[in-house]
């Protein structure tokens, strides 16, 4: 019942704080208009015996979602699997869906259930790098002239046990690639003072006294997050 509660509250406090949204009369209340969001069946089932989340949030979390011509729906539950890069959701029926791949733009939403109450923004978009297209939905840490994204991804991880012969199998989280995206252009980040400073160069006496400042170390993700967000308000 808590929970319920809870949820209800958290709903209230979003649909404040990110303004009106649509909604459709039906015959069990007003429910979010989504029929421009049909979603596809599940039809990729993990092994039970997989241990572990494919998601990042492995709670459902209300979100706002923007799609990619622009319309913006929400709060809905959802659930983001980084293992697919797929986002899962609860339609208006109580049904669980995927979203079919590039309707997405953004995603924005709140892990209640963190330690932190840790906000999360996904985008798509980008230009193709790597192996992404432009459908993959990065992290966003900042947002602006210049924008960090970080690729979040998990992977199945399968282990012998050479005694036993039994095979493991669990969910482990890969190493986090950080992107820069400013001007049109996609780069992966890389942690140095010549490459940041050159993307920073039209405001490069504000960016340097702050680095100085407050101690900016280009190798950890806060502090770049700390510097891109000073970097987008000047």
């Amino acid at each position: 019942m808590k929970r319920i509660l809870f949820f209800i509250l958290s709903s209230f406090i979003i649909y404040e704080s990110f303004g009106q949204l649509e909604f459709r009369n039906s015959n069990v209340g007003r429910l979010i208009n989504l029929e421009d969001f049909n979603g596809r069946s599940l039809l990729k089932k993990y092994d039970p015996d997989i241990s572990g989340s494919p998601f990042i949030n492995a709670d459902w979390a209300p979100a706002i979602i923007i799609l990619s011509k622009g319309k913006e729906i929400g709060p809905l539950l959802v659930k983001l699997n980084i293992e697919s890069n797929e986002l899962y959701f609860i339609d208006t029926a109580g049904k669980e869906l995927i979203a079919p791949e590039g309707i997405v733009k953004k995603i924005d939403f709140i892990n209640y259930y963190s330690k932190d109450s840790t906000r999360y923004i996904f985008k798509s978009g980008y230009p193709n790098i790597d192996k992404q297209n432009e459908n993959y939905l990065y992290q966003v840490f900042t947002e602006g002239k210049i924008e960090l994204l970080a690729k979040k991804f998990k992977y199945i991880r399968t282990v012998k046990n050479e005694i036993s012969g039994e095979i493991i199998k669990d969910f482990v989280d890969g190493a986090m690639t950080l992107y820069v995206y400013s001007f049109d252009n996609m780069q992966p980040l890389q942690p140095k003072a010549d490459f940041v400073l050159s993307l920073l160069i039209d405001k490069q006496e504000e960016v340097n006294t702050f680095i100085n400042v407050n101690k900016i170390n280009l190798k950890k993700t806060t502090d770049l997050i700390k510097l891109f967000s000073y970097y987008n308000k000047l």
